[in-house]
């Protein structure tokens, strides 16, 4: 297995930024920049009041003057105030805002990636540890990651700021104040490097936790845990994850916790030396009450800064495996994509496969063994086998979802590695064993493209020759008509056979040269899918076409039956030629019949009894 990747705080930070000004611009900078200026300003005025009225009293002017100078700081520090308050909200507004955006880009990664990385379980996993870096809220993730170096180069800007001030008046207390903070930070450095370590393992429960929670509430799911009596099981087992999540968190706030008493101490001893050291140099007159005030407020932020730069750093370091896993993603699966297309697109195509071998990332076998195939311009193919042999595998190497662990496969004799993904797949239409309509108009559903997009025609004409136009003009709202009720309450469902129908005017509708039909009838009797096998037979004629089926009287139309077993052809040829060898499909063949047949047999004495 690949070794996990991970980035650095600073790349992170460079990445973060990076997209902040890509997604909203140099405001962004700005924005962030004037916060960091007036938070900074706010507090500095804030200290500095109880100091400039001390000095105003003492200055000896009229009260009428003394009284204006200090409404006219008051009114300047309330301004500075709301000022503030402006720009942060400004600030957060655009963080969520850019959090927003960059969940396009994720949405877009997962539709553009190499499916064949995305379907695999390692993809699933960084798939899902990747969401969590867009999609749990403003706290976690990139936002909060942003957020937190902001956070954290103001609070760096204000203890530089104030240790100037601090500087000033004596050179031994900065030095006891940096050395006191360098220390607290170590400590923080600490905790949050310990709960960074059990972050994995925190994720990994939360993970269990989530996919048994979503297989309990799924129905297929649903009545299997009631029929079996299952609940008392998934409770215990919630239980343990969540007991183990809780543990872990403990863990990590107990290390927090320490660091923070241990912060607490620190300061207690730094403010005895400092205070002890102010109220020593204003007894002997080195400062002046004024400036004893000021000194005293500039030591009390002091200590809000380094909280709020410990605050920031924790903020950082809690996201940074979430920004490691989202980033991790990003470059995960990527397929080196070209302009190039097929030499005559739109044409009859000739697939050839040479000494083609594929395995799966978390498997130790192949599943596809050292296939060499040809499939000739307007052959009718049909692959046949029983359950696991490889032939859906097979089929997502032909048109371009699979690349091959080894072995080269090509489209009219050009290598589909060196070909775009795009113009492959336009080459096929395919209707997959998985029926399932979005939750889109039908209209959508079938041409695939944005309202008002398709053609109405072809619209029609695919649904007429699917056998479903009668159907869609009685719906509600005809082709407009919502699929399922996830978008719409007033939504259709249609039941298989009318599902499969759909399946197939979308491949009509698509009008592609190469047609793959991967067992979208399995649910059917065995005449009722020979039916729909040979009314796509008719439908497609003029076309190259793949037809996949376990139940081999299916495609005895087809021009050539390939007999797939434990990955490889095992026999080849027309359906009399297979049955005349006597091999394995003959054999099965005789199963399945006999199997039928009795099937039929009964279900014919039945109606005669009942008659």
């Amino acid at each position: 297995m690949r070794k996990k990747k991970t980035y650095s705080v600073w790349n992170n930070c460079r990445y973060a930024f990076f997209y902040l000004r890509q997604k909203k611009g140099m405001r962004a900078y700005g924005i962030c920049g004037g916060d960091i200026f007036l938070s900074v300003l706010l507090p500095f005025l804030e200290a500095a009041l109880a100091g400039a009225m001390a000095a105003c009293l003492v200055s000896g002017r009229g009260p009428e003057v003394i009284l204006l100078m200090i409404a006219g700081y008051i009114i300047f520090l309330q301004a500075a105030r709301f000022l503030q308050g402006q720009v942060r909200s400004v600030r957060n507004q655009i963080m969520f805002l850019f959090r927003l955006r960059m969940v396009l880009d994720f949405s877009r990664k997962m539709l553009e990636m190499d499916g064949q990385s995305l379907e695999s379980a390692g993809g699933q996993n960084k798939r899902e540890a990747a969401e969590r870096n867009l999609c749990s809220g403003n706290s976690v993730g990139i936002e909060a990651y942003t957020i937190g170096f902001c956070d954290l180069f103001l609070n760096l800007s204000g203890l530089l700021a104030y240790s100037v001030v601090v500087g000033r008046a004596s050179l031994f207390l900065l030095i006891l104040m940096i050395l006191q903070t360098a220390l607290t930070s170590y400590i923080h450095f600490l905790a949050g490097k310990r709960a960074y370590k059990m972050e994995d393992e925190v994720e990994e429960n939360w993970s269990n936790f989530r996919y048994l929670r979503r297989e309990s509430i799924l129905p297929d799911s649903g009545k299997d845990i009631r029929i079996y009596r299952m609940d008392q099981w998934f409770l215990k087992v919630f239980d343990r994850f969540i007991q183990r999540i809780v543990t872990l968190l403990d863990k990590e706030q107990t290390g927090y916790m320490g660091a923070g008493m241990a912060e607490k101490l620190l300061s207690f001893a730094r403010n005895l030396i400092v205070y002890g050291w102010l109220i020593r140099e204003m007894g002997r007159g080195n400062i002046t009450v004024p400036a004893f005030l000021l000194y005293v407020g500039v030591v009390a932020g002091f200590e809000t800064w380094m909280n709020g730069l410990f605050g920031a750093m924790q903020q950082i370091y809690q996201n940074e495996k979430a920004m490691d896993e989202y980033r991790e993603f990003m470059d995960f699966g990527d397929w080196e994509e070209t302009e190039e297309g097929p030499a005559s697109p739109g044409a009859l195509h000739e697939i050839r496969l040479e000494n083609v071998s594929f395995r799966y990332e978390e498997n130790d076998s192949d599943t596809i063994h050292c296939v060499n195939l040809t499939i000739h311009p307007g052959e009718r193919l049909a692959l046949v086998g029983l359950n696991g042999a490889g032939k859906t595998t097979l089929i997502k190497i032909i048109c371009g979802l699979y690349r091959p662990t080894s072995g080269t496969v090509y489209l009219d004799g050009k290598d589909m590695r060196a070909m775009s993904r795009r113009e492959i797949f336009r080459e096929y239409a395919v209707v997959f064993q998985e029926v399932f309509a979005f939750a889109f108009p039908l209209v959508e559903n079938v041409s695939c493209r944005k309202k008002g997009e398709e053609d109405t025609d072809k619209l029609w004409e695919s649904l007429e020759k699917a056998g479903l136009a009668g159907l869609v003009e009685k719906l509600p709202r005809g082709a407009e008509t919502v699929m399922n009720k996830e978008l719409d309450e007033e939504g259709v469902t249609l039941s298989g056979g009318e599902m499969q129908k759909l399946m197939l005017a979308r491949a009509l509708y698509k009008d592609a040269p190469i047609v793959i039909l991967d067992e979208p009838t399995a649910a059917l009797d065995p005449i009722a899918e020979s039916g729909m096998y040979e009314k796509y037979d008719e439908m497609i004629r003029e076309k190259t076409a793949v037809f996949i089926s376990h139940r081999l009287s299916s495609t005895r139309f087809c021009d050539r039956i390939l007999f797939l077993e434990n990955g490889r052809i095992v026999e080849e040829g027309s359906h009399e030629s297979l049955m005349r060898a006597g091999g394995a499909y003959a054999e099965l063949f005789a199963i399945q019949a006999k199997y039928y047949g009795d099937a039929a047999a009964a279900c014919r004495e039945a109606a005669e009894k009942i008659s």
